[in-house]
């Protein structure tokens, strides 16, 4: 199968603490605006959407904003939203760092600035006895935590309807134990919360707070999941399975019933290949001797094409057509591409890699591809009769290369997709990162131009589901929903 050597992480907007740093905004908005215009292989086709005249005035008004800026902060902010011109997905500038090798004066700073911020005067053990003699608890209070923090939450004392959340263990830098993370009121519906939520900065946002599980042991805010740790609860099967997917950093397998089985997918990362085609390969007769399979990609990272490849057998039908990529010539391309090849242990991805920068350095300014067709075939021998029925959940989190699977699944007649529409980030594609000469900030753009535009584009669109799940289905259901359509067609077929 031919495919794409890398489609990078969809929303990948690097953002490090900037402190109190300073810029040169107009030296480096000029220096982004060149290096743009010069090797993003989107650059052009949005010019020739929306005008020249359009584009040269939406860049004087950005022109002189940064000519105005002299914080880094400030700065990054005019950057990106010069750069959303063009696309939301696989685009971005990130704040690159303070350019101090240690660490620990930055951690010192930072402990400075926020040394004085409110606290609970509570340990994790002192919070557990106060709730193990309290009568009718609120279910907010409790031990939680996410990937970043652990956090507890009790009542504050002045009101039966006020709960504090503060901080057990964190990063010991931007925060430290005992001080507040978030204040929550519970709201007239007695089942969400309105909260003051305290971001690693420390500045106030505004949120919702919501259960999503019926045992209240998952709570949504922020755009972030926070799990209970204490009181203990004994979850439901289906609860079980969604802790599994919010948690898991790497695939698994798990068997929902006898017609049914499910397997997790939680990011395409090219180093999740292996962990991808290890679960493959334990579960190779479940598989293929079950009716039907459920795959769920939400959240996906994106990632490369390559680590996805040795699941097609298991949904494939028929021939599989996919447009190939242009490549734009560039030297600085051509160093990224010469980069891959000296990384990648794959010989075969190191020999695409060295053909593309060499082609490149023999084309420069033009678009290249390594075939004389505009599309690719990939055709396997045997269609595998199990499974019968084949559905791949998605969500808006989904883009790149997890578009990219889609794209392909989506040809099988076996293949059914689950959810809401993806991201749209996926025509331009196979992203570089170059430093700012200041060294102050990372630009990211994409190096390829899907042949499928402006024809048939996804692009800030996604590719859409065949069964569309709406709001009024808890996330936590969307397993049991897609195996519940599944088995019934499952019946209805024999």
């Amino acid at each position: 199968m031919k495919k794409e050597l890398f489609i990078l992480g969809s929303i990948i907007i690097m953002s490090f603490n900037a402190l109190s740093q300073e810029c040169n905004c107009s030296e480096s908005f000029e220096w982004m605006i060149s290096t743009f215009e010069k090797n993003d292989a989107g650059f052009q086709y949005v010019i020739d959407k929306k005008g020249l005249d359009d584009y040269n005035k939406f860049t004087a008004n950005f022109k002189e904003k940064a000519n105005n800026v002299t914080s880094v902060n400030d700065c990054h902010r005019i950057m990106l939203d010069w750069l959303h011109y063009f696309r939301k997905g696989h685009i971005g500038v990130g704040i690159k760092g303070t350019g101090v090798k240690d660490k620990k004066p930055i951690d010192d700073e930072t402990r400075q600035k926020y040394k004085n911020e409110k606290t609970i005067d509570l340990t994790d053990k002192q919070l557990i006895d106060i709730l193990n003699k309290k009568q009718n608890k609120n279910p907010i209070e409790g031990i939680w935590s996410d990937e970043k923090y652990t956090i507890g939450i009790i009542n504050n004392g002045d009101s039966n309807n006020k709960y504090t959340a503060f901080i057990i263990k964190a990063d010991s830098a931007h925060w430290l134990p005992k001080q507040v993370k978030a204040e929550f009121t519970v709201n007239n519906d007695t089942k969400t919360y309105s909260v003051n939520y305290y971001a690693q900065d420390h500045s106030k946002q505004i949120c919702q707070a919501k259960f999503i599980n019926e045992s209240n042991t998952i709570l949504f805010l922020y755009n972030d999941y926070w799990i209970q740790q204490f009181p203990d609860t004994i979850l439901t099967k289906n609860e079980r399975l969604f802790l599994s997917f919010l948690k898991e950093k790497h695939p698994f397998v798990e068997k929902l019933s006898d017609k049914t089985i499910y397997l997790r997918i939680p990011s395409f990362e090219y180093n999740q290949k292996e962990y991808i085609d290890s679960v493959l390969s334990k579960n190779d007769k479940l598989i293929k001797s079950t009716p039907n399979l459920i795959i769920d990609i939400r959240n996906g990272t994106g990632g490369s094409s390559h680590s996805w490849e040795n699941i097609i057998p298991y949904l494939y039908t028929n021939t599989i057509r996919d447009m190939e990529n242009q490549y734009l010539a560039t030297e600085l391309n051509a160093k990224e591409y010469e980069s891959y090849a000296k990384n990648f242990k794959d010989t075969s991805i190191s020999k695409r890699c060295s053909n593309i920068a060499k082609k490149m350095r023999e084309h420069f300014g033009e678009f290249i591809t390594l075939s004389n067709q505009k599309y690719s075939i990939y055709t396997l021998d045997k269609v595998f009769p199990y499974p019968i029925k084949v559905a791949v959940i998605c969500n808006k989190y989904n883009g790149s290369a997890d578009e990219g699977f889609l794209y392909d699944a989506k040809q099988s007649t076996k293949v059914k997709v689950f959810g809401v529409p993806t991201m749209g980030c996926f025509d331009i594609s196979n992203v570089n990162y170059v430093n700012s000469p200041d060294g102050k900030f990372t630009l990211h753009y994409c190096m390829t131009k899907s042949l499928s535009i402006p024809d048939y584009c996804i692009d800030d669109i996604g590719i859409q589901p065949d069964y569309f799940i709406d709001d009024s289905i808890k996330e936590e259901d969307w397993i049991e929903y897609t195996k519940t359509v599944l088995e019934q067609q499952y019946i209805k077929n024999r």
